[in-house]
């Protein structure tokens, strides 16, 4: 398997679950970049638009960071049947805006009740509570990415002839799927 069509469909896993949490992204590519957390350089990347800095962070917010952080290894489990390297930038937001919200008493009670999951390569996450949450979270990510299979091949088809979408690109082929599953 070609590892840009693999790092493709995980880009547009992170574009379409962002659009699902109605975030606006400013673009997907398949050209490298530097990693804004200092590791190593990104494959590609897919860019969110900047968010309203008045806006208070929310717990739901943080919630929809997580599934963003997620979507790519999402999709790549939907199309790929796995994923073949958890861990990165991507896990570590995801882990960090977990670790955050254990700020929230009812969500550190909640996350409490989950139940550890089965070794897996999330267990590079020391903390088995985030380890736990964030298995649950990837769950739901693959159940919301999986009804819009259809929708993620159209954008990797898309974004392997160009290299490289705009968020208005990409807001056109998510909204021209969703008004014809309607």
């Amino acid at each position: 398997m070609n590892k840009k069509i693999k790092i493709a469909f995980h880009e547009t896993g992170h574009a379409v679950m962002a659009l699902i949490c109605q975030q606006k992204i400013q673009k997907i590519s398949l050209r490298e970049m530097d990693s804004p957390l200092g590791g190593d350089k990104y494959l590609a990347f897919m860019k969110l638009e900047p968010a309203d800095t008045n806006v208070k962070f929310t717990g739901e917010k943080a919630i929809k960071k997580i599934m963003i952080s997620l979507g790519g290894y999402a999709s790549e489990i939907l199309f790929f049947d796995g994923v073949a390297n958890i861990g990165g930038d991507d896990l570590t937001i995801a882990a960090r805006t977990t670790e955050n919200m254990f700020q929230i008493p009812e969500f550190k009670n909640w996350i409490a009740e989950l139940p550890i999951p089965s070794p897996s390569a999330l267990d590079m996450i020391e903390n088995p509570s985030i380890r736990a949450y964030i298995d649950y979270k990837m769950g739901d990510c693959i159940k919301m990415l999986a009804p819009h299979k259809a929708l993620i091949q159209s954008i990797v088809d898309e974004l392997l002839l160009k290299e490289e979408l705009t968020g208005e690109e990409v807001n056109a082929i998510f909204e021209k799927y969703m008004t014809l599953r309607l």
